[in-house]
């Protein structure tokens, strides 16, 4: 395999992570669906420009694109995933007492599911004391077929608006990721939104969790794991 045919590869793996059509990436790119067809079959040189143009799009650094995370060719998102029950996809409680709301999203989510869920969140944050607020976001076990899907472009623009109006009322937030990919979606969404001033993004390697967060944050993420 030569470069080019390993760089469409990779760009193929991680437009099917991101659950987008060629069509899709060429309409948000603002590139020609043929010419990225070409790109991920190894036919079409892509210049510097066009590499960032492709990263912003499916929102990861290019210092990722080039990483060592590999994934599988399958369509990471499914119709059947939003066939099942909400409450399978995604719950959450709130701990009073503690100023803490946590939720779990263990599947894909629809943009109407996702516009429901931040009334109810942003409910739930209003209960508590204003910049004391502790959320615990569990993204882990987001998986179909052994691989991680993340969330689709138009539901990420619904988490960045929330992550602006959760803001003022953090004072920590932990978001516990299914991938290195998350990972670096997730710190790319907090910083666009502004909480990454106050968030950590962790993945699981090898049993342990990576960050370069406090020690404190690790002891709340082993509570939390231990309580579930």
């Amino acid at each position: 395999m030569n470069i080019m045919q390993d760089f469409g590869l990779r760009l193929k793996e991680l437009r099917l992570r991101s659950s987008m059509s060629q069509d899709t990436l060429a309409s948000l790119s603002g590139l020609d669906r043929t010419y990225i067809g070409g790109v991920e079959r190894g036919e079409r040189n892509v210049s510097l420009k066009n590499i960032e143009i492709l990263c912003n799009t499916l929102d990861v650094d290019i210092s990722y694109f080039f990483a060592d995370e590999r994934f599988t060719l399958h369509t990471a998102f499914l119709k059947s995933e939003l066939s099942k029950p909400l409450e399978e996809r995604f719950r959450y409680t709130v701990q009073n007492e503690e100023n803490i709301i946590a939720w779990q999203v263990t599947g894909a989510l629809h943009l109407n599911e996702v516009k429901k869920i931040c009334l109810d969140l942003k409910s739930a944050c209003r209960q508590l004391a204003s910049g004391k607020v502790k959320l615990l976001i569990d993204n882990s076990k987001m998986m179909t077929k052994d691989q991680p899907i993340a969330f689709q472009h138009e539901v990420t623009a619904i988490w960045e608006e929330l992550q602006r109006w959760f803001l003022p009322h953090c004072e920590h937030v932990i978001v516990l990721c299914n991938s290195r990919f998350m990972q670096n979606q997730m710190n790319r969404l907090a910083k666009r939104s502004g909480i990454i001033k106050v968030q950590k993004s962790l993945f699981v390697e090898n049993g342990q969790w990576l960050a370069d967060g406090e020690d404190d944050l690790l002891h709340v993420i082993k509570e939390y794991l231990n309580t579930r």
